[in-house]
């Protein structure tokens, strides 16, 4: 059985990816950065979380789900001092119970301006 590959026209392009993959009731989302906003010079840790839960919203909705049905989140921060950005802002795209996380810091994203990429495993109801 193949793959259904979505990408969303409200995101940034993709190069040589999808921004989603849908097999079954599995989805899987591509890391969403804030790609426009880091562009134009915007390094603030608390916008470029919101674009990057935004664009993840986007993305799921454009599989035919909802933030409800994500089940796993992976975190990227290029700096531990960006975290509390992404803590203020989950409970306002996410609902109890939060789906399982991961958190990891890295050396630095592909754009030197990017300083967090976030990407997302969702279960859809059948």
């Amino acid at each position: 059985m193949s793959f259904e590959a979505i990408n969303v026209p409200e995101l940034p392009a993709p190069g040589q990816f999808s921004h989603v993959v849908k097999k079954g009731n599995f989805v899987f989302i591509s890391g969403q950065t804030a790609g426009e906003d880091a562009a134009q010079g915007n390094l603030d840790p608390m916008t470029q979380a919101d674009s990057c839960f935004g664009y993840l919203k986007r993305a799921i909705e454009a599989a035919g789900g909802t933030m409800d049905d994500i089940v796993k989140v992976n975190i990227y921060l290029t700096d531990g001092s960006q975290f509390p950005a992404i803590k203020e802002l989950r409970p306002r795209y996410f609902n109890k119970p939060y789906p399982a996380a991961t958190t990891i810091l890295v050396n630095s994203m592909v754009q030197r301006a990017l300083i967090m990429e976030i990407e997302a495993i969702a279960i859809l109801d059948d």
